[in-house]
């Protein structure tokens, strides 16, 4: 396994998505007894496939050259088909980092996939990935992650769409980066009654990309249409939720953290760490996400490949964190949530600037049975 974090997580007991308590007490559970903890679980796995046991499916392989789409216009988009009203209590998705022609292509570039919900229409983040630095590796190289999307697991039903988009502009016609996929699934309960969308800057993004910049004066993050509350609306049936949170910073920018005296910036946010807080119902949280990934036993590549990031590793699967919070709801309820970053004053004016300090950011809900 490539990173430190990851090697020593793999000796501990799977952790599947995390849903119910026993015992549910009558009626909601009272706001001040909420609270979020951090999950055990892991964001991705090696070659190591965390099932024993054989998949009662394996879908279809699908194979997708990675090159830059063009401004204003749609994802590239694929469909793979599913078994018809089939239950799974864990999903597994093998992705393949792979190239086409005489070999991968230079950078270490964001690849987003996304699920559509047929229910809602919705698309949703199920995987964020990165590139690796690819001008050593041949046409033969190529790297396998397996990602736990079992709580996706109800939208995997019969035809359904996916779409990508990458973030990069350096392939060429005799090199470019490609991946493989396809996805494995154990038959048996799927407790996840609902999902919501909390936050998604793929949505409206300010820099041109799929991210929110950070810091810039007139654009704050924190503002209401980006990292402003959010109402969680829980459903009657739930005992638990789960959070999926995505957060990976970007940009080279030279800002300042004003409350962090006498601190040199270091290219914020790709390479400076960052936190972000939670606040319930106006409390805030104990828990606080670090947005940090150490890169130190990161595989061999060009470039800066074993620089620590903000929640991502060139060549590998981003670093999704995973929060439960125990909630039993006997009836509809409703919660109001936050996430706030640390306060940081750009060097640039204007959001779409190159090299400003940016998040690309989704955290959903996940409603547990």
């Amino acid at each position: 396994m490539v990173l430190r974090n990851i090697i020593a997580t793999l000796a501990a007991v799977v952790v599947v998505v995390a849903c119910g308590n026993d015992d549910p007490t009558p009626g909601n559970t009272p706001v001040g007894d909420v609270h979020i903890v951090e999950s055990s679980r892991v964001p991705f796995y090696g070659s190591f496939n965390p099932e024993t046991s054989a998949p009662s499916l394996v879908t279809d392989e699908v194979a997708c050259r990675l090159e830059f789409a063009g401004w204003g216009v749609e994802d590239n988009s694929f469909t793979i088909n599913f078994p018809e009203d089939k239950e799974y209590r864990r999903v597994i998705m093998r992705y393949t980092m792979c190239s086409e022609d005489k070999g991968p292509a230079d950078y270490d570039n964001l690849v987003l996939l996304y699920v559509r919900n047929k229910e809602s229409g919705e698309w949703y983040e199920c995987a964020r990935l990165f590139t690796p630095f690819g001008g050593m590796f041949d046409s033969t190289w190529e790297r396998t992650y397996h990602l736990d999307v079992s709580e996706y697991a109800s939208m995997f039903d019969g035809a359904t769409e996916f779409r990508y988009y990458y973030g990069g502009f350096d392939a060429t016609e005799e090199r470019a980066h490609a991946f493989r996929l396809s996805f494995l699934g154990y038959e048996g309960e799927d407790n996840v009654m609902a999902v919501e969308s909390l936050y998604d800057s793929s949505l409206n993004p300010n820099t041109g990309y799929r991210s929110w910049a950070y810091g810039v004066e007139g654009h704050d993050i924190e503002a209401s249409e980006r990292l402003g509350e959010r109402t969680m609306h829980i459903p009657a049936g739930t005992r638990e939720v789960l959070l999926r949170v995505a957060i990976t910073g970007h940009g080279h920018d030279k800002g300042v953290f004003p409350n962090r005296e006498g601190y040199d910036v270091l290219n914020a946010a790709e390479f400076d760490d960052n936190y972000y807080y939670f606040t319930l119902e106006g409390k805030r949280q104990q828990s606080v996400g670090h947005i940090f990934y150490s890169n130190a036993d990161n595989y061999l590549q060009q470039g800066t490949y074993n620089y620590d990031r903000a929640n991502w590793a060139p060549g590998n699967p981003a670093n999704i964190q995973y929060w439960t919070m125990p909630y039993v709801a006997t009836s509809d309820a409703e919660l109001s949530f936050d996430i706030d970053l640390e306060q940081f004053i750009s060097s640039f004016d204007v959001p779409n600037a190159e090299g400003v300090a940016n998040y690309v950011v989704s955290v959903y809900a996940f409603y547990c049975k």
